[in-house]
């Protein structure tokens, strides 16, 4: 700093214009100024004394006299001082330029303000020892800083706190950019300035402006506050000394003056362009930043939801991967904590390429105990470290400021901890770490409910496993398998299976390698052949601790299906237990189930026609009562003696009309009646919905009822069963009328809206004006047989979900803000766009 100081003092004596005492542009004041707005408070008499000598090396060997040089070193601390206070009261980064507001301050401060309050000292101290004009003096010491001030503060700081990252991170392209671009400032403003063929305005060349401006544009728009700070710098070092030193005749003041306004009025500008133009980047890159974490988070929230078990110890490692890359981190761990609680292991791990790390949680806790038992208070924590390496460890909204932590979210499933998630070396801020724990604690809860269900799901399958080991010779077929995958022995059932075929191999037998006749099935083309040599070979390796699948056998309609599991055999020497389990009459069930579910669907739809008997017999007499009295209107006509044959034509076309309406109630009655196999195929569900209201049109006007129907504007396509899907509508707006029978007729309203969801999801929902759900009620509702209604079965909302989960959605109910519910449906898009 010191160096830097003793080379602006001398660089703004050699711009003196003598016999004036203030410089042209004197740096020393900025160059104070962009110290301490990068040092802390508490280090400034440190900087400030370290400049002393600087100055008195510069200036005393002007013949000044010595109280002199003291007190205008005085006029130069207290501008570095008044902006530095200023900057540090009123700006939350006093030393970055990257938005408006930061600018704004900088100018008001540093720039203008500071200057101002200084230059009465500095000319007074002048006008006493030199004898100067005092306004002549305060005049150039002001405009002389406010230049200084603009150009070389921002262009310090930035270099020094961002200039070292950008060398190391731009590619070589950009470096290539900004060089050229630094010499094309360099030689245009030599050729703008170093002329003395001024134009109408004394001390400025004909046409500055337009030459300059493209290149400080450039420098403003791609590189932001530190191009146009250092642009701006560039320009005015060349401008001052080309007008001051380049020129055959010297400058006057007042030219001088009016160059100095010249460079202010284009700066000024420039800066708030630049800032507003990062500020935009920096806003669009927040806003990115959190979409694609948004979107990460929903893929995350469905990405356990169908995976078996034994899938999910990859899917672990890959979402690991993905919220490190992410997020920016070193590291990523699932620490897993034992049933007995005494220990915690590391499950799963990701770590970033080439990164260095710690050991995990190594840290020691207040109370003596390793750090992953602060785990078993539930609580978010954030293990902080140091650039030394110290670590201090504290709640994740507790004081620590450090900007690498380490923050660990506990697992917790059922009201108990079933491990952490670690990430590592979170390099950010404490507000913008804050922001992101919110997030992360979702992460942590999709984790936490995936580890639970993972375990029900391996001791549920371990417990199967073991059942058929010791049932297997009633009617499963069982081999014991050395760890080479000969067979040791196998049991009546076993030899029954490969009788059949079960078995891929209908010659293995004890002595025979099971291995070895799947690994044979797999080049026969054998399905799952593959899959159970796998699994087989994961066993006898310890790899895995169980493994299982279905199968089927044989060939259509003499199809069977068996399960094939396998587990490890507890003796010294290894191997396993295969077990072959026929599982017809279990796929026998649950296709009598699909049907016992279709049946009671249809049910449900004869019930509901039934309900609606007197609403379809007023909606079908019109169209009917049209046609007999159009019928009888042209047997009236054609009786005459010169009957009007235009009007019975028209008369006979709107016989055709009432007939479609009518036809179009039956054909509907009849999708919605008729037994049928399920038959998906992509439909419009804004004019499924359409219809179903005209079908319910009639027995709404009965009850007094208005449909609004809110939909989107484009096609809704989903890839469903149309009946089925008209049957949950139908439902649906059957309570709403129902809910709403208590209503005042002026509030009975019920509003259908769609949408169109940013996870390539079509959102239904359909709002009533009734009394609501009761307290707690939003899932109950949808359990079989609770209901509200006196003559209700219970059965209409718990048929809606089966047939919305077999589409692959969601059904749900809320209760709105002021009156009434609303049942929201959501199912997944076939059309794949989004809005």
């Amino acid at each position: 700093m010191a160096a830097g100081y003793y080379i602006g003092a001398n660089l703004g004596i050699i711009l003196r214009l003598p016999p004036a005492t203030p410089s042209v542009m004197w740096a020393p004041n900025a160059i104070l100024t962009a110290t301490l707005l990068l040092a802390p408070p508490r280090r400034w008499p440190i900087y400030l004394l370290a400049a002393f000598p600087a100055h008195l090396a510069a200036e005393l060997g002007l013949g000044w006299p010595p109280l002199l040089v003291l007190a205008l070193f005085a006029t130069n601390c207290s501008e570095a001082l008044i902006a530095a206070v200023i900057l540090r009261r009123l700006s939350d980064a006093p030393a970055r330029f990257d938005t408006l507001r930061r600018v704004v301050i900088f100018i008001v401060g540093a720039v203008f303000a500071a200057p101002f309050l200084s230059s009465f000292l500095d000319a007074g101290v002048v006008t006493s020892f030199l004898g100067e004009s005092y306004g002549g003096v305060w005049r150039a010491r002001f405009f002389s800083n406010v230049l200084t001030e603009l150009t070389v503060v921002p262009a310090l700081a930035i270099v020094i706190t961002a200039t070292p990252a950008w060398l190391h991170s731009a590619p070589l392209r950009r470096q290539v950019e900004a060089a050229l671009l630094g010499v094309l400032l360099v030689l245009v403003g030599v050729l703008s300035f170093g002329t003395s063929s001024y134009g109408v305005i004394p001390g400025i060349p004909r046409s500055p402006l337009a030459l300059l401006m493209p290149f400080l544009l450039w420098a403003a728009v791609r590189f932001g506050p530190g191009g146009a700070s250092l642009s701006t710098l560039v320009t005015t070092l060349v401008a001052i000394w080309t007008v001051t030193h380049g020129a055959t005749a010297p400058p006057t003041r007042e030219e001088v003056l009016v160059l100095q306004l010249f460079l202010c009025v284009i700066f000024i500008p420039l800066m708030c362009l630049a800032a507003l133009i990062e500020e935009r980047r920096a806003a669009e890159g927040a806003l990115g930043e959190r979409l694609r974490f948004e979107e990460l988070l929903s893929r995350l929230s469905g990405a356990f939801v169908h995976l078996p078990s034994h899938e999910m110890d990859c899917a672990f490692e890959e979402w690991l991967r993905r919220l490190g890359e992410a997020l920016g981190l070193d590291r990523v761990l699932l620490l897993r904590i034992s049933g007995s609680r005494q220990m915690a292991t590391v499950a799963h791990s990701w770590t970033a390429p080439g990164a260095s790390v710690p050991p995990v949680l190594a840290e020691v806790a207040p109370s003596g105990q390793m750090g992953w038992r602060w785990l078993l208070r539930d609580d978010v924590l954030l293990f902080a470290r140091g650039s030394d390496g110290s670590a201090s460890a504290g709640l994740a909204d507790g004081p620590l400021q450090m900007a690498r932590s380490e923050i660990v979210m506990p697992l917790v499933a059922g009201g108990r901890v079933l491990g952490g998630l670690v990430f590592h070396a979170i390099a950010r801020s404490p507000a913008a770490r804050a922001s992101i724990i919110p997030g992360l604690q979702l992460v942590a809860e999709v984790f936490a409910g995936a580890l639970a269900r993972k375990e029900t799901e391996d001791a549920l399958r371990a417990s199967e496993a073991m059942k058929t080991a010791i049932l297997g010779s009633l009617s499963t077929g069982v081999a014991v398998l050395d760890r080479d995958g000969v067979i040791i022995t196998v049991n009546e059932g076993w030899s029954r299976l490969a009788r059949d075929g079960a078995t891929w191999d209908p010659g293995v037998t004890v002595g025979s390698n099971y291995l070895g006749a799947c690994r044979r099935a797999v080049r026969r083309g054998v399905a799952h052949a593959g899959e159970a040599v796998a699994g087989i070979e994961a066993v006898l390796q310890r790899a895995r601790t169980a493994f299982a699948f279905d199968y089927a056998a044989g060939t259509p309609p003499a199809e069977r299906w068996c399960t094939m599991t396998v587990v490890p055999l507890d003796r010294p020497d290894g191997g396993a237990v295969v077990s072959h389990t026929d599982v017809t009459e279990r796929k026998r069930v649950e296709m009598e189930a699909q049907r016992s579910r279709q049946e009671l669907a249809h049910f449900s739809r004869v019930s509901t026609m039934g309900e609606l008997t007197a609403s379809l017999a007023h909606e079908l007499s019109q169209p009917l009562s049209g046609i007999l009295t159009n019928a009888q209107a042209a047997q009236r006509f054609l009786a005459q003696r010169s009957p009007d044959l235009h009007e019975v034509r028209n008369i006979l076309a709107d016989i055709v009309d009432d007939d479609k309406r009518a036809g179009d109630v039956i054909q509907r009655l009849r999708d919605l009646l008729c037994k049928r196999e399920l038959a998906r195929r992509p439909l419009d569900l804004n004019t499924l919905i359409r219809d179903v209201a005209k079908l319910l049109a009639s027995d709404a006007v009965i009850r007094n009822v208005g449909f609004v129907l809110d939909l989107h504007p484009e096609p809704v396509v989903v890839n469903a069963d149309s009946v089925q899907l008209q049957q949950v509508i139908l439902n649906l707006l059957l309570n709403a009328m129902d809910a709403m029978a208590d209503s005042a007729d002026g509030d009975r309203t019920i509003v259908l809206r769609t949408e169109r969801t940013e996870i390539d999801a079509v959102h239904v929902a359909v709002q009533d004006a009734g009394p609501g759900l009761a307290p707690n009620a939003e899932e109950q509702i949808f359990e079989p047989f609770y209901t509200t209604k006196p003559a209700g079965m219970g059965m209409g909302l718990s048929i809606a979900r089966s047939i919305v989960h077999a589409h692959g959605g969601l059904i749900w109910a809320t209760n709105n803000p002021a009156r009434g519910a609303t049942f929201h449906l959501a199912l997944p898009s076939s059309d794949g766009r989004r809005t």
